[in-house]
């Protein structure tokens, strides 16, 4: 099968009829892709079509006609959508016949030099200490890091039977008119090629193995801190009594004892210092405190930066219990990385 960029023609498709497209003969080329078992550099060398599944995959795609941006008219980025970003589908197909899709919802991370290149390197089935592709559920990249599409997709339901497969993999985007509004699908652009892939079950104990593990260490450098944040040099001073640093620093001790508290800072804010949360009939449920508490600390060996908030739960006729950790940012994905040397 020839590999094209194109604008698909046709009417509206399901999401499942989208993972089926394939490119037409009579589109103009304007990029492929290349796989290969080690990491790519600037170039396609090293490039083959064909894999086993005890190997680790890497591609490299190359646009012809314009960069990154260019090609699949990405936008700039907005508070809904803060980071650029193009999607991904992987397709598996035995025979012929499409056993499995990992559909439409799956977000790739691009970093400012990518928008300005017209080529790209990204994972497909990553030895885990090398790999670098964030992949998200969310347009947001608020949850769902760390997955790698194929490597969630080797089990029963994709691949029942050992043998020879063949991998899709399409890049594409939905892009917009002049006007900001999001086009219909015929006409975002995309980019498809594939490979084959003949799997063995001998090696599926590994393959699961490196799911976890290449899970782990995307999360673990997703966004990561160069630097701590410069609420860290340039901090709020509060001279409340019952936020005092001391007070704080005791607080965090007590309230989180899985982490080792490297550093902690309370952001700058206007207005009042609490507020008072209540419930649907407008009695009290809890004071907080409004400035967040940002924290650089330690735990299994990794250092992160996150921020908590602190609050005093109602206690009845007006009084409110001690002040405690009332949510964490870690609660819903993990905080960001950072070296712990870099935390002075």
């Amino acid at each position: 099968m020839k590999r094209f960029l194109f604008f698909s023609t046709g009417i509206f498709f399901t999401l499942a009829a989208i993972a089926l497209k394939t490119p037409r003969e009579n589109y103009t080329a304007e990029g492929k892709i290349y796989f290969s078992d080690k990491p790519f550099g600037e170039s396609n060398a090293g490039a083959k079509s064909s894999f086993s599944s005890g190997e680790f995959i890497y591609a490299h795609m190359e646009l012809q006609g314009g960069t990154i941006r260019e090609v699949f008219k990405i936008k700039e980025p907005s508070k809904p959508e803060p980071y650029p970003y193009l999607m991904y589908d992987c397709i598996i197909l035995k025979d012929g016949e499409q056993v499995g899709s990992s559909h439409n919802n799956n977000y790739v991370l691009l970093k400012p030099d990518d928008l300005q290149r017209s080529w790209i390197n990204f994972d497909v089935l990553p030895e885990p200490s090398k790999a670098t592709t964030l992949f998200s559920m969310l347009e947001d990249f608020s949850a769902g890091l760390g997955f790698v599409p194929l490597y969630h997709m080797i089990d029963q339901d994709h691949f029942p039977e050992a043998g020879k497969y063949t991998v899709q993999v399409r890049f594409f985007y939905r892009s917009q008119n002049a006007w900001g509004k999001e086009e219909d699908s015929d006409k975002w652009p995309e980019l498809i090629d594939k490979f084959e892939f003949n799997f063995k079950e001998a090696d599926i104990a590994s393959l699961t193995k490196n799911k976890t593990a290449a899970t782990e260490t995307l999360r673990e450098n997703a966004f990561r801190y160069d630097k701590l944040p410069a609420v860290f040099s340039n901090p709020a001073v509060i001279t409340d009594p019952k936020a005092t640093n001391a007070k704080i620093a005791a607080i965090l001790k007590r309230d989180l004892p899985y982490r080792t508290i490297l550093k902690f800072a309370v952001e700058k804010t206007s207005g009042t210092l609490w507020s008072i949360a209540k419930d649907d009939y407008g009695l009290p449920k809890y004071r907080y405190f409004n400035p967040h508490v940002y924290v650089a600390y330690k735990t299994d060996g990794s250092c992160y930066v996150g921020n908590v908030t602190l609050r005093e739960n109602y206690s009845g006729g007006g009084t409110y219990g001690p002040l405690e950790v009332g949510f964490t940012s870690a609660s819903g994905v993990q905080d960001k990385g950072i070296d712990c040397a870099k935390i002075k």
